[in-house]
C-alpha cells in the first residue's frame, strides 16, 4: 500500500501561543515524523498562512517535504484573513485551500499509483499508537478517532458531533467524495455564519463525510499542543 500525506500549516500567522518560529519547527517535526514512520509516502504541505514564508522557512518546508503548495499570496486567503477571529480563518482557509490542493493533485496526478491519502494538522506528530498494518486491514474505510459530542448548542451549529481532523485518512479511490465534502463543508460553513451561528471543520466531517465508509480508531495515533494555549492533546 502506497501512502500520500497532507499536511496543513500556517507558519507565519497572528494566532495562538507558538511564534513562527516554534511552528516552523513543530511542522518539521511533522513531516520528519511521517518520513519515519512511512518512509516511501509522498508528503504535501499545505501552507496557507496570509503571510508569506521568508526564503529559509520555504527552503526547510520544501527540505522535508515532496511538493509545498503555498497559498500565502493566494486573493481569497488575504480576504479571509481580514477576519480577526481564530476560529473563522482557520477553518475558513484550512478548508479551502485543502480543497484547491485536492483539486490541484487530482488534475496533477499526484495521487496516481497511491492507496490511501491521509490529511495530517502540521505541528502534531504521529507517534508509536500509529499502525500501518490498521489501513492494510481496512483498505476501503475512511478512517478517523472516534466522534466527539459537540461543544455548542445544537442550534449554533446544527450538527450534534464532531471528528477530530488532526490525523484522518480516505482510501485514494474516495477523493472524489472527499471533494464533495470540503466543497459541501465551505457552503455550510459560510450559511451557518451568515445566520448568525458557527461550524468548525470537525463538524462538517461528522456532517457530510459517508458514515457508511467510516471505521472509528482510537487511539489513531498523533499529539501535540493545540494553539490557542499550547495544551498536550492526544488522538
Amino acid at each position: 500500500m502506497k501512502h500520500v500525506f497532507l499536511v496543513t500549516s500556517a507558519v507565519n500567522t497572528r494566532f495562538g501561543v507558538y511564534s513562527a518560529a516554534q511552528r516552523l519547527q513543530q511542522t518539521v517535526a511533522t513531516l520528519k515524523s511521517i518520513r519515519e514512520r512511512v518512509a516511501d509516502a509522498k508528503i504535501i504541505v499545505i501552507e496557507s498562512s496570509a503571510e508569506s514564508l521568508t526564503a529559509e522557512q520555504e527552503e526547510q518546508l520544501e527540505a522535508a517535504s515532496d511538493i509545498l503548495v503555498d497559498f500565502t499570496n493566494d486573493a481569497e486567503v488575504k480576504e479571509i484573513s481580514k477576519t480577526n477571529n481564530w476560529d473563522i480563518v482557520k477553518n475558513t482557509t484550512e478548508s479551502l485551500c485543502f480543497l484547491k490542493t485536492l483539486n490541484m493533485c487530482v488534475a496533477d496526478g499526484d495521487f496516481d499509483g497511491y492507496d490511501r491519502i491521509h490529511k495530517v494538522s502540521g505541528r502534531y506528530v504521529l507517534n508509536d499508537d500509529f499502525n500501518l498494518e490498521l489501513y492494510e486491514q481496512h483498505p476501503g474505510n475512511i478512517i478517523t478517532t472516534h466522534k466527539y459530542k459537540s461543544q455548542f448548542p445544537f442550534e449554533v451549529t446544527g450538527v450534534q458531533a464532531q471528528y477530530m481532523s488532526r490525523l484522518w485518512s480516505w482510501p485514494a479511490s474516495c477523493t472524489g467524495a472527499i471533494i464533495d465534502v470540503y466543497a459541501n463543508g465551505i457552503k455550510y460553513i459560510s450559511e451557518r455564519l451568515a445566520a448568525g451561528g458557527y461550524c468548525d471543520l470537525e463538524h462538517v466531517l461528522y456532517k457530510f463525510l459517508p458514515h457508511s465508509l467510516i471505521k472509528e480508531v482510537s487511539p489513531i495515533g498523533i499529539h501535540g499542543g493545540i494553539a490557542p494555549n499550547g495544551q498536550l492533546v492526544k488522538d
